[in-house]
């Protein structure tokens, strides 16, 4: 395991000090620590074995010899309360791996209360809120702030600075449709009633209300009024017929009245 903390340390300079100058990679210094949840490629836990030997050194059984090494790379002995902006891209590092295995794409973002659980005991580790660490990356982002190669670490690993762009109509509309999949696996006749989720306050019923009102003030594209329509979404909720010039670009027949109730 020892030699696989080498390597780690070499990876984690390679691309901490990729664009770097000669002289601030010369300068550059490991953290001295390895996140919770780190796996090797070959799938050993290395985060879980240096906080092992981390443990082992407080209670004294630590060996000589081990201790020596482990001190030789640069390894901190005590974690700051105050996780490391290295230490937490590794921690998107790994939830970036877990996001596109089994040729899966991520979509540049990261939940605002997603939290790094411990590899030991599956517990939230509060002093790492990865959803707002993101946050935090895009408002200095945003102002200016944030540090040139760590504006370009976050963009090579595929971050998306606005949320907007991460939550696109097409995004969007492919999760309608799983949902009206999933509801038409549900009924007993196999049809959706072409509501979205009930709770307004979730991600999909918000941009379901969203589509309603744009929809009912002229204002939703034609090709987007399509697709939705071709899933059987309704644009209604209530019981009521449908008005035509509720939508001035198009014309309601009376067979799309009457598919337009509940």
């Amino acid at each position: 395991m020892f030699n696989y903390l080498v390597k780690f340390i070499q990876e984690t300079r390679q691309d901490a000090t990729k664009d770097m100058p000669e002289e601030k990679k010369k300068a550059w210094v490991w953290d001295g620590n390895v996140p919770n949840n780190y796996k090797t490629k070959c799938g050993k836990a290395l985060g879980r074995w240096i906080n092992n030997q981390r443990s082992a050194k407080a209670k004294g059984t630590l060996k000589n010899d081990r201790e020596a090494r482990l001190v030789s790379t640069g390894l901190k002995w005590s974690v700051q309360p105050k996780s490391s902006w290295r230490d937490m891209f590794c921690e998107l590092q790994i939830y970036v791996a877990e996001q596109t295995k089994d040729g899966r794409s991520w979509n540049g973002n990261v939940p605002t209360n997603y939290k790094i659980r411990s590899t030991t005991d599956g517990t939230e580790d509060k002093g790492k809120n990865l959803g707002r660490w993101i946050n935090r990356q895009r408002s200095l982002f945003q102002a200016g702030k944030l540090k040139k190669e760590r504006q370009m670490d976050l963009e090579r690993i595929g971050l998306k600075w606005s949320v907007l762009l991460t939550t696109s109509w097409s995004t969007m509309y492919d999760e309608l449709c799983a949902f009206a999949e999933a509801r038409r696996e549900q009924s007993a006749n196999g049809n959706w009633d072409g509501q979205g989720p009930s709770n307004h306050k979730s991600s999909l019923g918000g941009w379901v209300k969203r589509q309603r009102s744009a929809y009912a003030k002229g204002q939703l594209k034609e090709d987007r009024v399509q697709k939705l329509e071709m899933i059987g979404f309704k644009w209604y909720r209530s019981r009521k017929r449908v008005d035509s010039h509720l939508h001035p670009l198009r014309t309601s027949s009376s067979e799309e009245q009457n598919h337009s109730l509940i």
